[in-house]
């Protein structure tokens, strides 16, 4: 099996470090990873400047771009044609709508895009200090997971949640849930008096929706869910057809 790794926290994380231990155990690993920590910067892709590849070791490549850039590049320039895109091990939850903002997620939803079954895992505990715990965890899992995204043939998010609430209750398929920030914006000066933001907010509510993401990690259950790219509420396509032909 050809696997292809990337992440949103930068080459030399510890996450893809797991990631990359546990998926050579499988197969053929090579990694195209953002150079830095690229967080939040959701599907975004580089139009408006070059991009730079550095090989850092053997079959690892930095990109001085996004994670989509970095498997675009992959699946485009570099033709590395892997069977299965895999993007982690994030530190920190992606539940939600947090999906819309992840580019861990938006890694595997690019390798998706282009017909690569891929998986986006994350760690729902922001603590990089134990990932090397998540190992033996992900040696048992990571093939039945790839079995779930190769016959998904899309894009598949899986959170795992914290190790220090004690052993996972067992895997279950979700969909995804609301995950609601406070929302808050924290505004300062600068030592010359001009004024800058910090956007974000560190309470989190996550609504009790039955089979949801977030439920599944609140339980202390793996979640597992299958992602689309179409984002069209074909609910709703009925009523604006109605609306667009009233007078």
């Amino acid at each position: 099996m050809r696997l292809l790794l990337t992440n949103d926290d930068g080459i030399h994380a510890p996450g893809l470090g797991v990631l990359a231990r546990v998926a050579a155990k499988l197969g053929d690993v090579r990694v195209v990873a953002p150079d830095t920590e690229r967080s939040g910067v959701a599907h975004a892709i580089t139009l408006y400047k070059p991009l730079r590849l550095r090989e850092v070791l053997p079959g690892w490549l930095a990109c001085d771009g996004t994670p989509t850039d970095c498997i675009y590049l992959a699946l485009h320039h570099l033709d590395l044609r892997p069977d299965v895109v895999l993007s982690g091990v994030n530190p920190g939850p992606n539940l939600g709508h947090d999906v819309l903002y992840s580019g861990t997620v938006a890694g595997a939803l690019e390798g998706a895009h282009w017909k690569v079954p891929s998986l986006a895992i994350s760690h729902c505990a922001s603590s990089e200090e134990r990932m090397a715990e998540l190992e033996p965890l992900l040696d048992e899992m990571l093939p039945m997971l790839l079995r779930v995204a190769r016959s998904h043939a899309g894009a598949v998010n899986v959170n795992l949640p914290p190790l220090d609430r004690g052993p996972w209750r067992g895997i279950r398929a979700t969909c995804m849930g609301h995950r609601l920030y406070a929302n808050e914006v924290i505004a300062r000066s600068d030592p010359r008096g001009r004024a800058y933001y910090w956007i974000g907010g560190l309470n989190v509510t996550m609504p009790d929706i039955e089979g949801s993401d977030c439920n599944a990690v609140r339980d202390g259950y793996v979640s597992v869910t299958p992602l689309g790219d179409d984002l069209t509420r074909h609910s709703k396509l009925g009523r604006v057809a109605e609306l667009l032909t009233e007078p």
